[in-house]
């Protein structure tokens, strides 16, 4: 379990780990179950730094630093692959060219626009929640919010059809175990209803359906998944989420 983490932690992260981990691609394949547990940790993280902010700032706007630093820690490493999937999805092109488009390292309209609205929408619902959460209950939620990107990403690996070029990131991640995929998502499930309750179990239920329907409309669309349409749903999972608490927190606190 400890080198999964780390290597979880030298893909998806900035931190330098001076470690070397042997025969990645199975790593990560046979390490699938634990990739929840490293995004709780690293939200753990996350979260405590949010908690000192807040006592310097008020929490709207620790809010906001949370997800700068979120940028920083990761590099933007799913951000990338969510503006790149909306360049090429919204850009009404064959298949071969949506893929080229994607490829493309430079940022276009609508994954300019994609970005925008993200942070729009995470931002605000966040500080719309504050109004209702206390304190502790923020924290439990940007710990939540770091974990979801890998919870939203695994769920994708079920059965996952590779459509990317030869060799691409993603390929890595087809032919994982189904079991433990329902590993890292049993641990999401209990970490989610512990902290947030059946409010919060409400947000992860939005994200697993609405999950199916991106997975079906990848296929449809690609005939696949590539390394970036695998990374956007991240993002989106952490969006579908949080809309699915906001409203459910709204209508019944």
């Amino acid at each position: 379990m400890l080198k999964a983490l780390v290597l979880f932690g030298q893909f998806f992260t900035r931190i330098y780990i001076p470690v070397e981990i042997d025969d990645v691609t199975n790593k990560f394949k046979q390490s699938i179950q634990y990739i929840t547990v490293f995004g709780l940790l690293l939200g753990v993280i996350e979260a405590a730094i949010l908690g000192g902010l807040s006592f310097l700032f008020p929490l709207w706007l620790a809010w906001i630093f949370y997800w700068v630093l979120d940028g920083f820690v990761t590099g933007g490493f799913h951000l990338d692959a969510l503006a790149d999937t909306a360049d090429g999805l919204f850009s009404s092109r064959t298949t071969d060219r949506i893929f080229e488009i994607m490829k493309d390292s430079r940022l276009g309209t609508m994954g300019s626009l994609a970005l925008l609205y993200f942070y729009l929408t995470v931002i605000g619902c966040g500080i719309s929640l504050s109004h209702y959460l206390n304190w502790w209950q923020m924290m439990y939620l940007a710990a939540i919010m770091t974990m979801l990107t890998k919870t939203g990403v695994s769920l994708l690996f079920y059965k996952m059809i590779y459509a990317g070029a030869q060799g691409g990131l993603a390929s890595i991640w087809t032919g994982v175990k189904s079991w433990r995929i329902l590993i890292a998502q049993l641990f999401s499930v209990i970490v989610i209803g512990f902290a947030l309750g059946w409010r919060g179990l409400v947000g992860y239920v939005a994200m697993v359906l609405v999950a199916v329907l991106y997975r079906h409309h990848i296929i449809r669309v690609l005939g696949g998944f590539s390394g970036d349409t695998v990374g956007a749903y991240a993002n989106l999972a952490q969006v579908v989420f949080l809309l699915a608490y906001l409203v459910t927190v709204r209508l019944t606190i």
